[in-house]
C-alpha cells in the first residue's frame, strides 16, 4: 500500500507542515496580514492555503456534480478543458477545411472527398495539411483520435451530390 501525504496535521500536532513562499510581493502581503491578525506568517499562509484548497475542491465537485447531471460521468476537468482547447483549434479553420477534416474524421479518403466536393485531389490534400497544422496534428489518425468525441454526422456526404452541388452544411 502506497504511503499518503497528510494534509492537514493531526489532533496534537503543534507545528504545521512549513510553506515556502520565494515571491517577495506574496511574502509582503502575507507579512502585512499576520501583523493586522497578531499571528505569524507561517500560520496565515497554512491558513489561507487550507481555504484555497477547500475552495478549489468544492468547486471540482461541482463541476462533476453538474456533468453527472447532464449525463457526462467520469468527466473530469482537465477532459473540459482539453475539450475547450479542440474547440478553439476547430474554429480557426476555414469552413472547407472544417469539411475536409470531419469527412477524413467520418472515414472518407482523400479522394472520395475531392470526387465529392467536386476539387482535385491536391486540393484536399492542401485543405487538410492547413487543417494538421491549425489543429497542431500530424496525421489522420491523431485527427481521428483528438475528435473522436465529436459528433461530425452532420457533414455526412450524400451520396446523390451532383457535379457543382458543394454546399457546405449550416
Amino acid at each position: 500500500m502506497k504511503a499518503q501525504k497528510r494534509l492537514r496535521p493531526r489532533e496534537g500536532d503543534l507545528d504545521p507542515p512549513e510553506i515556502v513562499i520565494d515571491d517577495p510581493e506574496i511574502t509582503h502581503m502575507l507579512e502585512k496580514m499576520a501583523e493586522q491578525e497578531g499571528t505569524s506568517v507561517q500560520q496565515i499562509a497554512t491558513h489561507l492555503l487550507r481555504h484555497a484548497l477547500a475552495a478549489h475542491y468544492a468547486a471540482q465537485e461541482h463541476l462533476h456534480r453538474i456533468f453527472a447531471a447532464v449525463g457526462l460521468n467520469g468527466y473530469t476537468l482537465a477532459a473540459h478543458y482539453a475539450a475547450q482547447e479542440h474547440l478553439h483549434r476547430w474554429e480557426r479553420l476555414s469552413r472547407r477545411e472544417q469539411q475536409v477534416v470531419a469527412l477524413l474524421c467520418l472515414g472518407y479518403t482523400y479522394r472520395e472527398i475531392a470526387s465529392r466536393l467536386i476539387v482535385s485531389y491536391e486540393t484536399v490534400k492542401t485543405h487538410a495539411r492547413n487543417a494538421f497544422r491549425k489543429l497542431e496534428l500530424r496525421s489522420v489518425h491523431e485527427m481521428r483520435r483528438a475528435l473522436s468525441d465529436c459528433d461530425l454526422s452532420g457533414w455526412q456526404l450524400d451520396s446523390s451530390v451532383q457535379r457543382g452541388n458543394s454546399e457546405l452544411p449550416p
